[in-house]
């Protein structure tokens, strides 16, 4: 018997469908979780005591879309939680009661994108929210009462300079300002506690500002905390104290707390008093940490002998940090969630996020250093399928989206999915991808189509060359960035790749940034300088104007209401291939915005695209069964075989 006929099936329903559990929040006093679980087929809001001596309560009763995530407020005393309509990103904050589960909007319910920028546990009733009601372009800064849903506003933003808040001296206080310069660096002016006027306080380049900037202050308002890589490539860990802030303008001497040897430095755990950073991790192919407060040792070192070769992280603790809540996780486990008990120094397994996962044998992640051919490193992972016999396999390239993003190392469902169907799969961290350093990130500027584009080239031919790939099976797939690059990979190499899937992908870049989202201007020269605009030719990097170049079948996936992406992107790649009778599949899900949230569409997608790479690369499918009819799906255009 051969692989194919002795490794299961996993079914896309265990994959990409409801988990168990997920979202898994400790209320401060550490008696009771909030969670989203299943109810009637759609994940919905419960909350249960941590004992499990009582039945859980279902606190929503969604039946379309998932309900959020939900946080508690610093005194256990509500859960916040939020909506949009349809994928339209119009946030609307919404505040449950966890003893009756009733519902009231926060801010307003439609047409007004409602961001938190602040809360804190002295003022555990009160948030700090931006509203862009006044003006789409701009989010003023409002104080919200929790509990009467009543707000004042704080501060006005009239410039497109967005401003931080943070709890200082016993007050709300806006204390930073930022302003996007012309040369897509950036400016911040500080106001600190009896200031009336904002003063100079940092300025960056712009290749300095990618990874340069302040964080915020620490809970007794004594430190501030931020991220240099002024005169290095990898990000160093740095602080200021209240009292040279107090006295300095722009020569502010700081102190230098950690200088990461990788390019991707994060705080992973703050003391819980003070908010100082705690325990920091930096990741490269694959992460480390570094503990900053050596009283933590002894938890650390009892949590890596429970996870042993998998990998863990503290999701979340109680306000008396002695009950941690601990996802463990590996490139071949599904997520399981623990209760760590600082105090009797026990474990306890809380739940499996997918345990039927648990049932099937996964294919483990190799991390690559590849080289370009220009010989800059790119970082990758490539998942072997299990049932390959010896020689060139098919293989798909994942490509993520961003592109100012990563792929990181662990269980990631896609690889899983796409190995067990028969295929190798690589995702590439192609220049201009976040994650390793200043250079890789710059060398991105005014490189797609281009250079970016080499790369992911560069590494299907690696695998073709160590006899990995089978060069007339090769599939570029992605989404957002990923879409766009899947576009470029049929006209620009229209040869290479037998298939292309792009999901929520621009295809002409002129129409992508006149569509940009008005409250996305402060970000707009950022992304502006890094596509090349004004010194690239967007039209030649356009998909949309190379479709004559189109050699290969096209599988193509959008939501009706994608805020950054609008459908046009992909209406007009659709009717451009069917003019020139090219090969393509079209589906547009109405109730769907930047990607798929409701696993119903995330099914038939994940159905539709095992079909078309099993149509056009071979390879295993699960047949439909009826999960097309249970989405929303608008097959538009098609070429494969109905089901």
């Amino acid at each position: 018997m051969n692989a194919s006929t002795t490794t299961p099936l996993i079914p896309r329903e265990v994959l990409f469908g409801n988990p168990e559990i997920a979202g898994v929040e400790l209320s401060p006093d550490g008696t009771r979780i909030a969670y989203l679980a299943p109810y009637r087929g759609v994940l919905n809001l419960w909350v249960r005591d941590l004992d499990g001596r009582e039945q859980p309560r279902l606190l929503t009763r969604k039946t379309d879309r998932p309900q959020q995530s939900a946080g508690w407020t610093p005194d256990g005393r509500f859960l916040i939680s939020s909506r949009d309509a349809q994928g339209d990103e119009n946030t609307v904050l919404v505040r449950i009661d966890p003893s009756t589960g009733d519902t009231v909007d926060l801010t307003p319910p439609s047409g007004v994108l409602a961001i938190v920028s602040a809360s804190d546990r002295d003022v555990p009733g009160e948030l700090v929210v931006g509203l862009n009601d006044r003006d789409p372009r701009y989010h003023d800064l409002y104080v919200l009462d929790i509990a009467s849903g009543e707000r004042k506003l704080l501060y006005q933003v009239d410039d497109g300079r967005p401003v931080g808040v943070d709890r200082l001296n016993g007050k709300w206080h806006p204390y930073l300002r930022t302003e996007a310069l012309a040369n897509g660096g950036q400016a911040y002016e500080l106001r600190l506690p009896g200031e009336k006027q904002w003063r100079p306080f940092l300025k960056f380049d712009f290749e300095d500002a990618r990874l340069s900037g302040p964080a915020g202050f620490t809970r007794d308002g004594q430190w501030l905390y931020g991220q240099l890589s002024t005169g290095e490539d990898k990000p160093r860990l740095v602080r200021w104290s209240r009292q040279e802030l107090e006295r300095c303008t722009t020569d502010c001497r700081f102190e230098v707390v950690h200088r990461a040897t990788s390019g991707s430095l994060g705080i992973a755990l703050s003391q819980i008093e003070t908010g100082e950073p705690a325990v920091l991790v930096e990741t490269d192919l694959r992460s480390q940490r570094f503990l900053l407060d050596p009283s933590l040792r002894s938890d650390y070192d009892a949590l890596e002998r429970l996870a042993g070769s998998n990998e863990f992280s503290v999701i979340d603790r109680d306000r008396k940090d002695r009950l941690w809540l601990v996802v463990v996780a590996s490139d071949r486990q599904g997520e399981q969630i623990w209760l760590w008990d600082r105090d009797r120094r026990q474990h306890q397994l809380l739940f499996s996020v997918q345990p039927k996962l648990d049932d099937y044998a996964l294919a483990s992640m190799e991390s690559l250093d590849l080289k370009a051919r220009d010989g800059r490193r790119l970082p990758a992972y490539l998942t072997r399928t299990p049932l390959a016999s010896d020689g060139p396999q098919p293989l798909v390239l994942v490509v993520h989206g961003g592109p100012q993003a990563r792929d990181y190392w662990g269980l990631n469902r896609t690889h899983q999915w796409l190995a067990n169907r028969g295929y190798h799969v690589m995702s590439v961290n192609y220049r201009g991808s976040t994650g390793f350093g200043k250079g890789h990130l710059l060398a991105g500027e005014g490189e797609w189509y281009a250079r970016m584009q080499d790369d992911l080239v560069d590494a299907v031919r690696w695998a073709v060359d160590q006899g990995i790939a089978d060069p007339d099976k090769l599939v570029i797939k992605g989404g957002s960035y990923g879409g766009y690059a899947a576009l470029a990979g049929l006209t620009r190499d229209p040869t290479l790749f037998a298939a292309a899937v792009s999901e929520v992908g621009p295809s002409n870049l002129r129409t992508l940034l006149a569509s940009i989202p008005p409250y996305w201007e402060a970000v707009r020269i950022n992304f502006e300088r890094m596509i090349g605009v004004g010194s690239v030719d967007l039209d030649a990097i356009s998909p949309i104007n190379h479709v004559d170049q189109i050699q290969r079948p096209l599988l193509l996936g959008h939501g009706a209401n994608d805020p950054r992406v609008s459908l046009q992107e992909s209406e007009s790649i659709a009717a451009a291939m069917t003019s020139r009778k090219l090969p393509i599949d079209f589906v547009v899900f109405p109730d769907e915005g930047h990607g798929w949230a409701n696993p119903r569409n995330a099914l038939a997608w994940a159905a539709l695209e095992e079909h078309f790479l099993q149509q056009h690369i071979g390879g295993r499918v699960e047949p439909f069964g009826d999960v097309l009819n249970q989405s929303s799906m608008d097959w538009r255009l098609r070429s494969l075989p109905t089901p």
